[in-house]
């Protein structure tokens, strides 16, 4: 507890401190702990900035989902089928970052594809809303913004995820098991899980 009060400190005087040395100063801090107490404002202040793509995403929340036996293991193989569906549009280790700009901008590099668009984050629920292009046609992404550890989550909605992959040419039928398998649940969110570049 010690330490998190002297986190809060920091984070109440020291605002001119960059993303990235929030991240730092609070690696061996509990991350949700502190930014719970924050109401949410370590996560406003850290997704901020260049994140890689490192591996799929699963949230499960709600008590019935996380105390269920099978929680584990249905995390596991979720994130198994994730990892062929991403890999089918260019989501893979590598090949996949992005950048979450100061000004609400964002950018999004994904094989071939340079994806570009606005964004908004909401501390009070960790909901982040990206709005991928800018003309009539533009997805509206709605999900959730966690820094579990030094790591960034964004996750969504099957729903949600199902449109984002078909905007960057994915087809629905990969994500069919996926759907088959969180029907029977509540509150499973699905997406990526992104680490900061190894260079900062």
């Amino acid at each position: 507890m010690r330490r998190i009060f002297i986190t809060l400190i920091a984070l109440c005087t020291l605002s001119t401190v960059s993303a990235q040395g929030w991240l730092d100063k609070l690696k061996k801090v509990a991350t949700e702990a502190v930014d719970k107490a924050t109401d949410g404002a370590l996560t406003q202040l850290a997704v901020v900035g260049s994140w890689e793509y490192s591996a799929p995403a699963v949230k499960l929340d709600g008590e019935d989902t996380l105390t269920s036996l099978s929680g584990s293991a249905l995390s596991t193989t979720l994130g198994t089928k994730l990892e062929g569906a991403f890999a089918k549009v260019g989501i893979v280790p590598g090949a996949c970052s992005v950048t979450f700009n100061s000004d609400g901008t964002f950018t999004m590099p994904i094989k071939n594809r340079n994806l570009t668009g606005t964004y908004t984050y909401n501390n009070e629920d960790h909901s982040l809303t990206m709005v991928v292009g800018q003309s009539e046609k533009a997805l509206n992404l709605k999900g959730f913004a966690y820094i579990s550890g030094t790591n960034l989550q964004l996750v969504f909605p099957i729903n949600k995820l199902t449109d984002f992959l078909v905007n960057i040419g994915s087809s629905v039928s990969s994500l069919s098991t996926i759907t088959t398998l969180i029907k029977q649940y509540e509150n499973i969110y699905l997406g990526f899980e992104f680490a900061k570049p190894a260079t900062e």
